[in-house]
């Protein structure tokens, strides 16, 4: 079964230039091929460009930790219900060491500062006007402020990245 195409252009490596030319280049030699998302969002380049520094940013291992970012991330896009990124943050966690149950499990966490990470991501993708005040102060008490800002952008970036793929039709690959 073949996986349905983007509703709009995917970009081939011809047709990149510039700024996108290197990205692409960059992406291929380190992973051996570019993602069905930065070949759709290169229809923009500066989107693309200046989307990939953030996520960049965001996702490096400072000032939180990468693995709960990631964690984070699979959260957020299971509320989103975006196949693409359940699967492609599923993926991540797995590279990082976490098993397929453990995953599954991600709403049963024992270590504290992760399940009020995870407690502070659902209230922020479902309600972000309205986060309980508790949640937050456990927040407080758990992580530095640049990590909340951290954790935040990470909530942000996915709920962005989610509702792009979902819009333009970006599927997770079927084999």
């Amino acid at each position: 079964m073949e996986t349905p195409k983007p509703l709009v252009h995917l970009v081939t490596d011809e047709e990149t230039k510039g700024k996108a030319k290197e990205l692409f280049e960059k992406i291929k030699s380190s992973t051996g091929k570019v993602p069905k998302w930065m070949r759709v969002m290169a229809n923009c380049e500066d989107v693309l460009v200046g989307f990939f520094t953030l996520f960049k940013s965001i996702m490096d291992d400072a000032p939180a930790d990468k693995l709960l970012k990631w964690k984070v991330a699979y959260r957020v896009s299971e509320i989103n219900k975006c196949e693409f990124c359940v699967s492609v943050s599923k993926m991540a966690l797995k590279d990082l060491g976490i098993a397929d149950e453990e995953i599954a499990q991600l709403d049963k966490i024992s270590d504290e500062k992760e399940k009020v990470a995870i407690k502070y991501a659902e209230a922020s993708t479902e309600h972000a006007y309205n986060i309980d005040p508790e949640i937050f102060a456990k927040m407080k008490e758990n992580f530095t402020d640049d990590q909340i800002v951290e954790i935040t952008s990470v909530v942000g970036l996915f709920s962005f990245i989610n509702r792009f793929n979902d819009s333009l039709g970006v599927l997770p690959d079927v084999d």
